[in-house]
Formats: structure tokens, sequence, C-alpha cells
């Protein structure tokens, strides 16, 4: 997993009042932040005179290493960040 953190762990962090540890946090903030800028340069790259806000409906992260089943709640995730940034635009 992107945070080398097994599913196992997760789901006991989920499900109990067991919080994870601080390096954790830290990589979620850290690749929340990238993502964020990411998105932020994108925004100011594009032709957003010529973008139309049900393009962000289309958008389509590609997020390198693992696999495709491995990455798909994180590139959701990354996704949804990427086209709230975006989505500022429009407001």
């Amino acid at each position: 997993m992107v945070l080398n953190v097994s599913e196992d762990e997760i789901l006991r962090w989920c499900n109990t009042s067991e919080a994870p540890p601080i390096h954790i946090w830290q990589g979620l903030v850290r690749m929340l932040d990238e993502i964020r800028l990411s998105a932020e340069e994108a925004a100011k790259s594009a032709d957003l005179d010529h973008l139309d806000a049900t393009d962000l409906n289309r958008i389509n992260l590609m997020v390198p290493g693992g696999t495709t089943s491995d990455l798909a709640g994180p590139k959701r995730a990354a996704t949804a960040l990427a086209v709230a940034t975006l989505a500022r635009v429009f407001v």
C-alpha cells in the first residue's frame, strides 16, 4: 500500500479507539499536500476559458506503482481532492 500499512491495521484503527501512529498522519498530510499542489498546478496550466464544469466528471488520475485494485481507494480519494481543487475555479 502507499503508506506501507496493511488493510488489517486500517480496519483496527477504524473499529477501535486505537489511533494510527503519527508517521501515518504525517504521510497522509504529505500525500494530500502533493495532490493539492498538483491539482493547483494543473488548474494554472489548463485552458480554463474552455473548461466546462462537466469536464470535472471525467478526471482520471494515474497513480504510479501498485496494481489498479490495490490503489482503487487512494485513487478515488486523490481524484476527489483534485476535482475539489479544480472546482474552486468555478466558485
